[in-house]
């Protein structure tokens, strides 16, 4: 099973997932991430906010090594598919094969823009509820497959 992790520019939310669902090792699981403006802007590897993160958390060897552009091919390889955001989804709609694939949109926000002092507890926020998500979304899929939570 797939599951496919899609946000703005795959540096910050859509990464933190992949790495946090790939450390769960769930057998027979393949997670990868993208976003649908990745490399458009500036050719940035990962926010300083999610590489934060998955130092604290231990998660380095779990996460991508560098950003990946949404792609028909990546959509449509995936059997699960989770969006950041409704505009992802919107984004890739043309490519999704609703009847073989499960769909999940978590409207989970973008760092910014709040003031510089808070962006550490959004970070801490937005990671605990993807965390939370993630272990949902393991024990619906294979619920005989998902121990506890590292």
């Amino acid at each position: 099973m797939r599951i496919h992790f899609v946000c703005t520019g795959n540096i910050y939310r859509s990464r933190l997932a992949e790495a946090y669902c790939n450390s769960r090792g769930v057998p027979g699981i393949e997670v990868f991430s993208s976003g649908v403006r990745a490399g458009l802007e500036e050719d940035v590897l990962i926010s300083p906010y999610a590489a934060d993160v998955l130092t604290r958390y231990g998660l380095n060897r779990y996460a991508a090594a560098r950003w990946q552009r949404t792609s028909p091919e990546l959509v449509r390889a995936s059997d699960v598919l989770v969006f950041m955001e409704s505009e992802h989804h919107r984004f890739c709609e043309k490519w999704i094969e609703a009847m073989r694939q499960r769909i999940e949109v978590w409207e989970i926000e973008d760092v910014g823009p709040v003031d510089a002092v808070e962006i550490p507890n959004k970070v801490e926020r937005t990671f605990a509820i993807i965390r939370q998500r993630i272990d949902t979304l393991l024990a619906v899929l294979c619920p005989s497959d998902v121990r506890a939570t590292p």
